[in-house]
């Protein structure tokens, strides 16, 4: 008798929990209650684009106002350091990027883990990094400018707007004969203004973000970071057209999350509507024209990602001896 009453205690404290739940995903959002995207970087990048863009459909599915908030500086831990420690109730929203695995690999003091502090919503989409020059520039092939970094007293540096455009020019590095000392920027905006400035030889961003110096005639792409061209830049040689050596392949993702401990009910829902949102054409078709292929995801599949991400930067780090103190 005694274990049959114990087990319906249980079963009815689990009912209720399960009910409050589903309650709790039934109630959210509320109209009158804002939802905030925090993105780790500076106005104008892919991020930003991404944010503001999935935001105005966010605010029109669920009709409550949704308010993006750069926050750029300390290798995207500022932004979602305030992502992890926010309320646990759907409100907060961060973007994160593949970068954001990378600096718990990178930074010896990180103060966050990747995957056990958040919650995640699903990824958005994926695209390679472009290793570009200022259209002024004499460098018209990666060898080019490889081989004139190497001349004594060249004095070169490039700019990066996070560690994943700089892991990805310390892995060419390390593998060819390019020389370049980093220059780190808080986002997209500023490392391409440093290019447009002559303030550096060279820069590694997105795509996205450096499309539309490329179309204006500001900025001379040299090269991808990915094995394979790019659809939407067909004329740009990949690593291997370059005549990089190895087999890594280098590119971003952007996804969505909640700080952990955040309601499965919320998590699911605000999953469906991204990957609603992004199955819309216009949206597709914007993103894409970015040159981002769209990936939508499951909260798991997302977890599973930044999970292998870990290892594979891990690895990477290990086997070309990266040095990430500077």
């Amino acid at each position: 008798m005694y274990f049959r009453k114990a087990f319906l205690s249980v079963l009815t404290a689990t009912v209720g929990i399960l009910a409050a739940s589903t309650a709790v995903g039934q109630e959210y959002p509320k109209n009158d209650k804002p939802i905030n995207i925090i993105v780790p970087f500076a106005p104008g990048g892919a991020s930003d684009i991404l944010a503001r863009l999935i935001g105005q459909k966010l605010s029109e599915a669920w009709g409550t106002n949704v308010i993006v908030q750069n926050k750029p500086g300390g290798d995207m831990v500022i932004a979602l350091q305030q992502v992890a420690r926010s309320d646990k109730d759907g409100y907060t929203i961060g973007l994160t990027t593949s970068s954001f695995a990378l600096n718990k690999v990178a930074k010896k003091d990180f103060p966050m883990d990747p995957v056990t502090d958040f919650a995640f919503i699903g990824l958005i989409g994926q695209s390679p990094y472009l290793l570009s020059v200022n259209a002024d520039s004499k460098y018209k092939t990666f060898k080019d400018l490889e081989n004139a970094s190497r001349e004594k007293n060249s004095n070169f540096s490039y700019a990066s707007c996070c560690f994943g455009t700089y892991f990805s020019a310390e892995m060419i590095k390390s593998v060819t004969k390019l020389d370049g000392v980093h220059i780190p920027y808080k986002g997209s905006t500023p490392a391409l203004n440093a290019i447009l400035g002559k303030d550096v030889e060279y820069i590694i961003d997105t795509t996205t973000a450096t499309k539309a110096f490329i179309n204006s005639g500001k900025v001379r792409p040299l090269m991808v970071t990915t094995r394979k061209r790019s659809n939407a830049l067909p004329d740009v040689p990949s690593l291997n057209d370059a005549g990089i050596p190895g087999d890594f392949d280098i590119g971003v993702w952007y996804g969505f999350t909640f700080p952990a401990g955040t309601p499965t009910e919320i998590v699911k829902k605000a999953n469906s509507t991204l990957n609603k949102i992004l199955a819309m054409p216009d949206v597709k078709a914007k993103i894409e024209g970015f040159d981002i292929e769209v990936t939508p995801s499951t909260p798991e599949k997302m977890s599973e990602r930044v999970s292998k991400d870990l290892q594979m930067y891990t690895s990477a780090t290990k086997s070309a001896k990266l040095n990430f103190g500077q």
